[in-house]
């Protein structure tokens, strides 16, 4: 890492207006597939720069203020994807965000991080019941890493929290969705 850019980062003074906070979590939002849930972390940022919020800096925007700085000066541990080497996706769904891992083994069969996903859910899609959102979870990140998949031969594991998923094989009467 460059030692001036990280030290810009670290000298960010806090965001006094609207259009500073736009331009911080902008910044942020460059580096999210390198940060672990990144739209959970930065959801109540991002909420203060919507048209009907006043923007008002408390204790909690301070605290993931300090939060992405400092994660945003962490030396990253990710790796590079290789197709040749077993894959594992992590899919996960809350109540208004979507984050997934693609992970890969190394040569000592220790698990390494690839690269993180995280996506926002609609306001539809945020009304979606439980297991409807981990499927859109699933959905996305195989289209979203579509082109890193497709270059494996090799079988991809998927993990999720399942349990939520079992009523799709009981449903007889599937929403279009």
């Amino acid at each position: 890492m460059n030692f001036r850019k990280v030290q810009a980062v670290v000298e960010w003074s806090t965001s006094t207006n609207l259009t500073q906070m736009q331009f911080f979590v902008d910044f942020c939002n460059f580096y999210r597939r390198f940060i672990k849930n990144f739209s959970k972390i930065v959801h109540s940022l991002i909420q203060l720069t919507q048209k009907e919020m006043i923007f008002e800096w408390n204790q909690a925007c301070q605290t993931i203020f300090d939060h992405m700085k400092k994660r945003m000066t962490e030396v990253s541990i990710l790796r590079h994807f290789d197709q040749n080497r077993k894959t594992i996706l992590e899919t996960d769904s809350f109540n208004y965000v979507n984050n997934d891992i693609l992970s890969q083994y190394d040569d000592e069969e220790t698990l390494h991080s690839m690269i993180y996903y995280s996506k926002n859910l609609s306001l539809a899609e945020c009304n979606y019941k439980i297991y409807d959102k981990k499927l859109l979870a699933i959905i996305r990140v195989f289209k979203h890493w579509r082109s890193e998949l497709k270059l494996t031969e090799l079988l991809i594991k998927m993990f999720t929290d399942h349990q939520a998923l079992t009523s799709l094989m009981k449903d007889k009467r599937l929403s279009r969705r």
